[in-house]
């Protein structure tokens, strides 16, 4: 069933702020550095290349599902500094898992990429929701890092700074000791001098929706701010304000997002006067996060806003009055964006290669595959599921049944259910059809797929749950419109996860593979003989114990003349592809 949607990959594997920005300028000799090659992730992002052990996986995900390079992250806080002084801003990320990324712009090719400089802020780690700033905030020439943090750490709604007592190529980043700022819950900082005095300020929002302004007061080297009650007195932006900050002759910018995706306009006159509060047309869909970006032939200052499904918005300035913004779409495409605790499922509609992605909101999504696009060769197709909403943590796969589409489905709450399509592919109608499953027990977080274990041309369901197990249920009626299932005793007594099972299945001529996914992100590999008729006897192979993805691994698989495509789901929403072979067959 999946030899098309193997041998598309196969093929597509063989062709294989300036004037108005945040932090002030110092008046020094341009010096242009050279910033570290992307060779390695730091251990909480591990981006494995190549493995050799057993079998041979080769990654590929910059072809087959990101090509922009910049990895998904919920709740991602954004801020833009050029470090290598050479015209172009790079793009700081914190984000859920309270680390920072660096990513510098890639040029060459037709495409516009990100490439994740490896390591480069290693030794900054805060408790979680990382939120940074980046500015010069003692006025020696070389910039601080600021973060604010969130979420559920003990150190959320602080504000920690690190100095960099290395090198800009090769930095070496130790927290500040300064006095203690602390805003409550949820610190979002962005930077600014604010009255005039070459110092940047900095000016934080929190839970509440409340701005906050910090003062300048360093001396001496030692850095310390002092924070007016009085300057944002009677402005609330909504719960989880995040501000971007500029000047624009000498009036002060200020752009918010706030938890419900919404921005405003917050202007003031040269330090005095009434705040002018607008709402701005551009709406997200959650925890909009604004960030101002300017490179140093960019006219007018830019705006880049983050949600927190960690998808990027990239916005011009067109009329350089921060009221009027035209979205250009192009500038962070490239990635597709299946929601966190993404669960991909590679199936055929005709001779269509297709995609099911499901996620921690309950949300089914739709792709094909089109070897020939511009960007990327996967296509969403909204709403090709709609009408169909699961309770969370969804998985579905379509199969055919009795000459129908038929979606398999598995959730949070245990139930697998299945929806029938009573139209056509192009514009299906899902009508679910229920007891369609009985006997098959609610496991909770079950995660179905469907094969053939017994080569008899009938497919089992395959159920993964949150202990680890993996299940396997025949149908007694294989003919009937309400069959009965029963559990093949022994099918899978020997697979075991670390919680959160997510199995896949394929075959080739001698053996059938089992994929499992599990909790710490790792996947578990079985083999099993694949020779006449009856159940296989899985048993536990170890090729693929250093592969790791950020938690709640996904795996989906396929085979065409001996290459296996491994698609693989993350917690965060990223998908990875690997193509693999088997390790007496080299990998070109």
């Amino acid at each position: 069933m999946m030899k098309a949607a193997a041998l598309f990959f196969v093929l597509l594997i063989a062709s294989s702020c300036a004037p108005s920005r945040e932090v002030v300028q110092q008046k020094q000799e341009t010096k242009v550095i050279s910033l570290p090659s992307p060779e390695k992730r730091p251990e909480s992002i591990p981006m494995p290349k190549r493995y050799k052990a057993g079998l041979a996986c080769e990654e590929n995900t910059s072809l087959v599902f990101n090509r922009s390079g910049i990895e998904v992250l919920p709740f991602v806080r954004l801020s833009f500094f050029d470090i290598d002084n050479d015209g172009r801003q790079e793009l700081i990320a914190g984000g859920k898992d309270g680390f920072l990324r660096l990513y510098k712009r890639d040029f060459s090719g037709n495409d516009r990429r990100w490439v994740l400089i490896s390591g480069y802020f290693d030794g900054i780690k805060v408790g979680a929701f990382s939120s940074p700033a980046v500015a010069d905030l003692d006025l020696d020439g070389n910039p601080e890092i600021v973060v604010g943090t969130g979420g559920f750490s003990s150190e959320s709604g602080r504000i920690i700074v690190f100095r960099n007592a290395g090198s800009p190529d090769k930095p070496v980043w130790q927290r500040v000791d300064m006095p203690a700022i602390d805003v409550g819950d949820d610190a979002a900082p962005t930077v600014i001098d604010v009255n005039n005095d070459n110092k940047p300020d900095l000016i934080i929002g929190n839970s509440t929706g409340a701005l906050m302004l910090f003062k300048n007061t360093t001396s001496h080297g030692r850095i310390s701010f002092s924070r007016d009650t009085d300057f944002f007195k009677g402005i609330n932006i909504g719960m989880y304000g995040m501000p971007a900050a500029a000047l624009n002759n000498n009036r002060l910018i200020i752009v918010a997002g706030n938890s419900m995706g919404k921005l405003y306009l917050l202007e003031k006159q040269n330090g005095t006067g009434s705040w002018q509060k607008s709402g701005l047309k551009m709406e997200l869909t959650n925890f909009a996060a604004p960030a101002f970006m300017q490179d140093r032939d960019d006219s007018a200052t830019n705006l880049v806003v983050s949600d927190g499904n960690g998808q990027i918005h990239y916005f011009i300035n067109t009329k350089a009055d921060y009221r009027h913004w035209e979205e250009r779409a192009t500038f962070f495409a490239g990635r597709i964006m299946p929601g966190a605790a993404c669960t991909p499922a590679m199936t055929e509609l005709g001779s269509r290669a297709c995609m099911v992605t499901g996620n921690i909101n309950g949300e089914l999504k739709f792709f094909e595959f089109q070897p020939h696009a511009e960007v990327l060769p996967w296509a969403e197709k909204p709403n090709f599921f709609k009408g169909i909403k699961l309770s969370g943590y969804a998985r579905g796969t379509v199969v055919l049944w009795q000459g129908q589409y038929l979606l398999i489905t598995g959730q949070q709450d245990g139930y697998v259910r299945a929806f029938l399509n009573t139209s056509t592919e192009e514009s299906p109608a899902w009508k679910e059809q229920k007891d369609f499953f009985r006997g098959v027990p609610k496991t909770f977080h079950a995660s179905p797929t469907v094969f053939d274990l017994d080569g008899d041309g009938v497919w089992e369901l395959i159920v993964g749950d949150v202990d680890g197990n993996v299940t396997a249920y025949r149908r007694d009626n294989a003919d009937s419109n309400r069959p009965n299932w029963t559990r093949i005793e022994g099918a899978f007594s020997d697979v075991k996860t670390d919680r959160y099972a997510s199995p896949s299945l394929v075959r080739d001529d001698e053996r059938i593979y089992l994929f499992v996914g599990q909790q710490d992100g790792g996947i578990r590999y079985y083999s099993a003989k694949s020779t006449g008729r009856g159940m296989p006897v899985f048993s536990r192979e170890e090729f693929l114990s250093n592969l790791m993805v950020n938690n709640h691994s996904a795996p989906s698989v396929s085979m065409n003349k001996g290459v296996i495509d491994l698609s693989v789901g993350d917690y965060n929403g990223n998908l990875r592809h690997f193509a693999c072979k088997k390790d007496d067959i080299e990998l070109r």
